[in-house]
């Protein structure tokens, strides 16, 4: 595993969600294609997508929701029903009543004319909660795979961290040896020689702190694809150190429309609208009709018989339920114009803090990490001629591990707000190959 290791190769993933995912969250890894990978067994970014997109638990539940929405847009689809009505009067009574001599039967089809296109409208309510629907499975779709993209992130700086902790052991132990040679040599005091020794052993604490960390979290990416058992020892994490540009903002805003949430805020909207019409079509009433015969008995004779029966004031009994679904469109209304505003916020600090972190790393890589590497070097040999003391050797060598420390940090960073910007536009950012002008040089660090 190397400290600042190379790009990693693209993976194909199949699907359309799949597609979807590696494009709107189309992070370093699967763009920088230009190298080995680390290791052959490494799960890769592109393999954690995958898995979470076909085997998520939680995702499963859309599919049987969708279904029910079309048996509902059917059913809202359908005129009223007719109904067949069979009457018999004047029977059982007294007198000329008495018996069934002179009963009357009817028979007669009855139904409603529903005014206003109102099928129509609720067609469109069952469609815009069908748009609903598949807005909310593909944010939460996202949401899945952005929290994995994040965990994996989080898997391979801390890799990375196991990484520099080793080399402060490794540190630690050049400086216990040096320190030893010189008190051997009755050239440092003993009490030297023991700080040497207990910094040589918390640096041996934080690597087994660090390699403790790592199997709770592979634990946690497994369970979004409900493994029970991670079944991988390593992540990719070559491309870390390749954080990409931070790229124009503008474009982001631009993008903005494919975020999953606004979409589920127009959704919502454009059910309050289907609704508010709905609502106006009751206004007009409902005309109910019959129509049938009738057999008279008594004088051994029929006739035809029809009926109409139209609401009186429903317009106005419809004025209500009018002011309610006008008042809960326009919240609608107001509720995606705020959501816009928030996102574009958020947008806009995720942009400024990966910028932030993208020129962060920069800078520790080209002009920190190498001076205080070169630094410690020298620091080290004054040391074993006498020139410095022994503080002055362990503070340079703790600058050069809080300096590689900051260096995953940053490339940490950069990679989390890019997931952020990704979330939240729901496009891939332009500069996805990471930068190019450095890649050569990360391998020689």
């Amino acid at each position: 595993m190397r400290l600042f290791g190379a790009t990693i190769s693209g993976v194909t993933m199949s699907g359309y969600f799949c597609r979807m995912a590696l494009f709107a969250i189309g992070f370093t890894w699967l763009a920088a294609g230009h190298a080995q990978p680390q290791t052959a067994d490494a799960l890769t970014l592109g393999e954690t997508i995958q898995r979470v997109t076909d085997n998520n638990p939680s995702l499963a539940a859309y599919a049987p929701r969708l279904k029910a929405l079309a048996g509902e847009r059917a059913s809202a689809s359908l005129s009223p029903p007719l109904a067949l009505n069979a009457e018999a009067d004047e029977f059982g009574g007294t007198n000329e009543a008495q018996g069934i001599d002179g009963v009357e039967l009817t028979l007669a089809l009855s139904s409603v004319i529903e005014l206003g296109d109102r099928p129509a409208f609720r067609t469109a309510i069952v469609d815009a909660r069908e748009g609903l629907s598949v807005a909310q499975r593909r944010t939460q779709l996202l949401d899945v795979q952005a929290k994995a993209a994040r965990l994996f992130v989080e898997l391979a700086a801390l890799q990375q961290e196991l990484e520099v902790a080793r080399q402060a052991e490794d540190l630690a132990r050049q400086a216990e040896e040096t320190v030893g040679r010189r008190v051997s040599r009755a050239r440092a005091p003993q009490a030297e020689l023991d700080r040497a020794k207990a910094a040589t052993a918390r640096a041996s604490l934080e690597v087994g702190h660090i390699e403790h960390q790592l199997p709770t979290l592979r634990t946690k990416l497994a369970a979004l694809w409900g493994a029970e058992q991670p079944g991988f020892e390593l992540v990719d994490d070559d491309a870390l150190f390749h954080p990409g540009n931070a790229g124009a903002f503008e474009p982001l805003v631009d993008a903005l429309n494919r975020n999953p949430d606004l979409q589920q805020l127009a959704s919502h909207e454009r059910i309050q609208t289907a609704s508010l019409r709905l609502a106006q079509s009751n206004a007009r009433g409902d005309i109910r009709w019959r129509a049938g015969v009738r057999r008279l008995e008594g004088s051994d004779s029929t006739g035809l018989v029809a009926g109409v029966s139209i609401p009186l004031f429903s317009g106005r009994r419809a004025q209500g339920d009018i002011a309610a679904a006008t008042a809960r469109r326009e919240a609608a209304r107001f509720d995606s114009q705020a959501a816009v505003i928030a996102a574009r916020a958020t947008l806009f600090e995720a942009w400024q803090h990966r910028t932030h972190a993208i020129e962060a790393f920069a800078m520790l890589r080209d002009a920190v990490i190498p001076r205080l590497e070169s630094a410690l070097g020298d620091t080290r040999e004054a040391y074993r001629a006498g020139r410095y003391s022994y503080l002055e050797l362990i503070a340079a060598r703790q600058e050069l591990i809080d300096a590689r420390l900051a260096l995953v940090n940053a490339a940490r960073r950069a990679h989390l707000n890019r997931i952020e910007l990704e979330r939240l536009s729901g496009a891939a950012l332009t500069a996805a190959d990471g930068d190019s002008e450095h890649k050569e040089s990360d391998h020689d660090h």
